[in-house]
């Protein structure tokens, strides 16, 4: 576990794809990238898009520690998820008004929070300003893909081929 700021730093850190240019099949029930910086060895990261019956479609990005791994942030398309019922001092604000919130088919975004498990705060993607609020054709999975690339600072070019409808 790690303080807010070094979860904030580790989202901006320009990333790129270890083995260069990649292509994301989305007829593959999941597909797994390492990303890492070059001027931050010590980081590593693993980028994942995935779909199934429990979340429509998910994209998500982990710090990965030797045989570990801390979410650092997610977005669920059509999931469902209940976020804690209180709050310490290192809640942002943005999540504030979501304690106890139920999302139920509710696209929303997960952050990391200091002093709470994996992922556990979450808050709609509309509040978070994510510019795909929904996914219901083969250009909003790719549209999707590139806006969360583009918030965790991926600078690797990708190919997203095929649908998952």
């Amino acid at each position: 576990m790690f303080s807010n700021e070094l979860a904030t730093k580790l989202i901006n850190l320009p990333k790129q794809i270890e083995g260069g240019t990649m292509s994301f099949d989305l007829n593959n029930e999941k597909t797994r990238l390492i990303l890492t910086n070059p001027g931050e060895p010590e980081y590593s990261f693993l980028f994942e898009v995935s779909s199934h019956k429990k979340i429509t479609f998910k994209i998500s990005l982990h710090n990965q520690e030797d045989n570990t791994k801390e979410g650092l942030m997610r977005v669920d398309y059509k999931g469902g998820h209940k976020n804690p019922e209180s709050i310490n001092i290192y809640v942002p604000e943005i999540v504030k008004p979501y304690v106890g919130y139920f999302f139920q088919n509710e696209p929303h975004i997960h952050i990391y929070v200091e002093g709470f498990k994996d992922l556990a705060w979450a808050v709609p993607l509309s509040a978070y300003n994510f510019p795909i609020l929904d996914v219901n054709n083969t250009d909003d999975f790719g549209s999707a893909i590139n806006a969360f690339a583009k918030e965790i600072n991926i600078i690797t070019p990708f190919v997203i081929q095929n649908a998952l409808l």
